[in-house]
């Protein structure tokens, strides 16, 4: 692999200054098990319970069925991106610049960024109005306070990251545990209550929110982090390639389930999915005290989220920007400062009430992203893994063809397009399977016959590159 060409460099006085320049091998280190907890705790969050809330009515055992479903068809595209970032050092949308042309990727990088924002404000938001309730307070001072928080966190980058999340993993746990446990013991939890049905299912609308709420929303992202994982070989032992392909997908969606039956039975019970906010009937000092040191515990949790939110929208914003930064200090500086700024309009997105919103953002969120995360994992299979090199990915084309492939855009909007307005009197299989799914399928498959028909493989590159260690 050809890096010579690349500031290497990952970090300046502590400070992530890599930007989306390739990893240098010296730090693609991560195992398994580090990204299975550093997905997992990414996952987990003060805003993860939520998902009892969408999913309300559905029944305990039905919920469980339907996020069971969503791993099933989310752990394929989630591997396999999980696997292109040990097969190449660079993010999704960089790599996506030779699948949908350098300036549509880099276009599509602003989009992405904003999509990251979203999810910035609705996790600072959720963990503002807990500390708001704990402390009687405002909660936009805290939407500030914890967001300039997670601006820090982020701007130390992934290495960092990952070493927060390690070490407070287990803090995360047991505010949980104590939190989960005075519900059931104050609020007199009946289990039949519990898994009672009490309204129609939807299965492919209730799939497709679990899908857009974690797996699938998180997959882009996903190489973005295990870039930084150790190489994928060709003598690697089959048990290692299947747990770096599943370590990430199952770590999102163990938090999922999890989380989700806590926000559940929390709705139920205390009439509100968010247990670190919960009035707990008690007068008991010492424990009113316990209780709210977990929900102060519980709150803090948004960091991790909203860590991995704010870190792939710096990632996508100097992806799209990078031609723009001629001298390497410059580009050093690029990394810090955008985080810097990104947090702050998350913050503002928060204080601006994106929570109530949550519905129609994650199904905003579907109606984008799958199609693009789809069609880049066809063509990273299909065709760049063989053919294109690092240094292809940073060079700028001189033809259309080059910065604007008509193949991928002309499937994204066929799949978009099934996604927004679905397909009239076939509309019926949408109540079983995730109609954004679907669409994103067929765009795939779209592209795969456009890719055929128009012949459009990229050149083998003239020479060989080593093989990973």
């Amino acid at each position: 692999m050809n890096e010579d060409v690349f500031d290497t460099q990952v970090t300046e006085k502590h400070l992530e200054v890599i930007g989306v320049n390739p990893i240098p091998k010296e730090s693609r280190t991560h195992s398994p098990g580090k990204i299975f907890n550093f997905w997992a705790m990414a996952s987990a969050s003060a805003t993860t319970p939520l998902i009892g809330l969408l999913l309300a009515g559905t029944g305990l055992w039905n919920m469980v069925l339907v996020i069971t479903i969503a791993l099933v068809i989310g752990i394929i595209p989630a591997g396999l991106f999980s696997n292109m970032g040990r097969q190449i050092p660079l993010s999704a949308l960089v790599v996506s610049r030779k699948t949908y042309g350098y300036w549509t990727s880099n276009g599509l990088s602003l989009l992405y960024t904003f999509v990251n924002l979203g999810w910035f404000g609705v996790n600072d938001a959720t963990g503002g109005e807990i500390l708001a309730l704990l402390t009687h307070s405002s909660p936009v001072i805290w939407f500030i306070v914890i967001g300039i928080l997670q601006i820090l966190l982020v701007m130390f980058g992934l290495k960092w990251l990952e070493y927060f999340y390690r070490y407070t993993s287990i803090l995360l746990i047991v505010v949980y545990a104590i939190l989960t446990y005075y519900l059931i013991t104050l609020f007199h939890v009946n289990f039949g209550a519990l898994t009672a049905q009490t309204v129609p299912i939807n299965w492919g609308i209730d799939i497709n929110l679990v899908l857009a709420f974690s797996i699938l929303s998180w997959t882009y992202k996903i190489s973005t982090a295990t870039r930084f994982a150790k190489p994928e070989t060709r003598n690697e032992k089959k048990w290692t390639k299947i747990a770096y392909f599943i370590a990430a997908p199952i770590g999102i969606i163990v938090p999922v389930f999890l989380m989700g039956i806590i926000g559940y039975a929390s709705n139920i019970y205390a009439g509100n999915w968010n247990l670190a906010a919960v009035s707990f009937p008690v007068k008991n000092t010492a424990l009113l005290l316990l209780l709210g040191v977990a929900a102060f515990g519980a709150s803090l949790a948004v960091i991790h989220t909203n860590a991995m939110n704010l870190y792939p929208s710096t990632v996508d914003l100097l992806a799209g920007i990078q031609p723009a930064f001629k001298k390497k200090q410059k580009e050093k500086l690029a990394q810090p400062v955008s985080t810097a700024i990104l947090g702050v309009f998350g913050i503002i997105l928060a204080i601006a009430g994106i929570l109530t919103h949550i519905e129609t953002f994650l199904n905003l969120i579907a109606d984008l992203l799958f199609p693009y995360t789809f069609i880049l994992i066809v063509d990273w299979y299909l065709n760049l893994r063989k053919t294109a090199k690092i240094r292809d990915f940073y060079t700028i084309p001189k033809t259309f063809s080059g910065n604007f492939n008509i193949n991928a855009v002309l499937a994204t909007v066929i799949g978009v397009l099934i996604n927004f307005f679905g397909l009239g009197m076939l509309n019926p299989i949408f109540n079983y399977f995730p109609q954004q799914v679907f669409g994103s399928l067929v765009a795939a498959l779209s592209y795969i016959i456009l890719f055929y028909a128009t012949n459009a493989r990229y050149k083998p590159a003239t020479e060989k590159e080593p093989e990973s260690e």
